[in-house]
């Protein structure tokens, strides 16, 4: 029974562990994700406003180094505009760098029809 107890506690140890690491790994990556879009946010914004327009977006997001960069990212293209609005939390016709980030993150893999709505 000690041995059992002992196995079973390891097993139990090494299980926490593997979750910190799994965790801790998924966060750089949503933290190395922040830093690409930041970079592609710095390409598309045209103007060098801090902001992007509808305009710049949709002119941006026909270059081939911008559907490569998003391509990258497991994020679609789709629809410009349907893009734009969702990015475009507030509904002011900018989006900012946190718009940017935190949307684009919805779009990255699948995104689900509620997302784009």
């Amino acid at each position: 029974n000690i041995v059992t107890g002992v196995f079973v506690d390891g097993a139990i140890q090494m299980s926490k562990s593997d979750r910190v690491t799994m965790l801790e790994k998924k966060e750089r990556q949503k933290a190395e994700t922040a830093c690409h879009l930041l970079e592609l946010l710095i390409t598309m914004d045209t103007d060098e406003s801090g902001t992007l327009t509808a305009e710049e977006f949709a002119i941006a997001i026909e270059r081939p180094d911008v559907i490569a960069f998003l391509s990258a990212l497991e994020i679609s293209t789709g629809e410009a505009s349907v893009i734009f609005r969702v990015l475009d939390s507030n509904g002011d016709g900018l989006v900012d760098l946190l718009e940017f980030v935190d949307g684009m993150s919805l779009f990255k893999g699948e995104a689900k029809s509620s997302d784009i709505q």
